[in-house]
């Protein structure tokens, strides 16, 4: 029966690794969307000094052009990191989903097994109490049967005619 439980154990151990291992990707996701909101923060007030600026433009046109410049580039750094975090977060709930999935195989082949060992345990209390009953019917004399006693009396009258 151990060798029996020591696969589930072990798939018991890898799973609950995965489990941690997901929570530290979601952890860090969260910290990457943080941050990524911040930067877009920092984006949108670059917009609104830029637009503020705009008013300004006649008095330094050549510092509000390479601003928009960088603006801009600036803003396509934020959208692909955004496009890589819906990525890795639609990833995550996938693999998410499948663990779950997972899990819920593992728990339903638990109870087999745990059903399956309580029934082969009544089998073998069955089993026992059948064999005891046997030992004892097999271990106790037999009583002589009446046409066994005859034909001993039988044996022994002609022995001593």
């Amino acid at each position: 029966m151990n060798q029996s439980t020591t696969p589930e154990t072990d798939e018991t151990a890898r799973l609950e690794k995965l489990r941690l291992q997901l929570s530290a990707d979601i952890e860090t996701m969260q910290q990457k969307e943080t941050s990524l909101r911040e930067y877009e923060q920092k984006l949108r007030q670059l917009v609104e000094q830029a637009s503020v600026g705009q008013s300004a433009q006649n008095a330094n046109q050549q510092y509000v052009s390479s601003g928009r410049e960088a603006l801009d580039t600036e803003w396509e750094k934020y959208e692909r990191a955004h496009a890589l975090l819906e990525a890795a977060r639609r990833s995550l709930t996938d693999d998410r989903l499948a663990l779950k999935d997972r899990e819920e195989k593992v728990m339903i082949r638990e109870q087999e097994v745990a059903r399956r060992e309580s029934w082969l345990k009544g089998r073998e209390q069955q089993l026992t109490a059948k064999a005891e009953t046997e030992a004892i019917a097999a271990a106790a004399p037999k009583p002589k049967t009446f046409f066994s006693r005859n034909l001993l009396s039988i044996v022994s009258n002609n022995k001593n005619q």
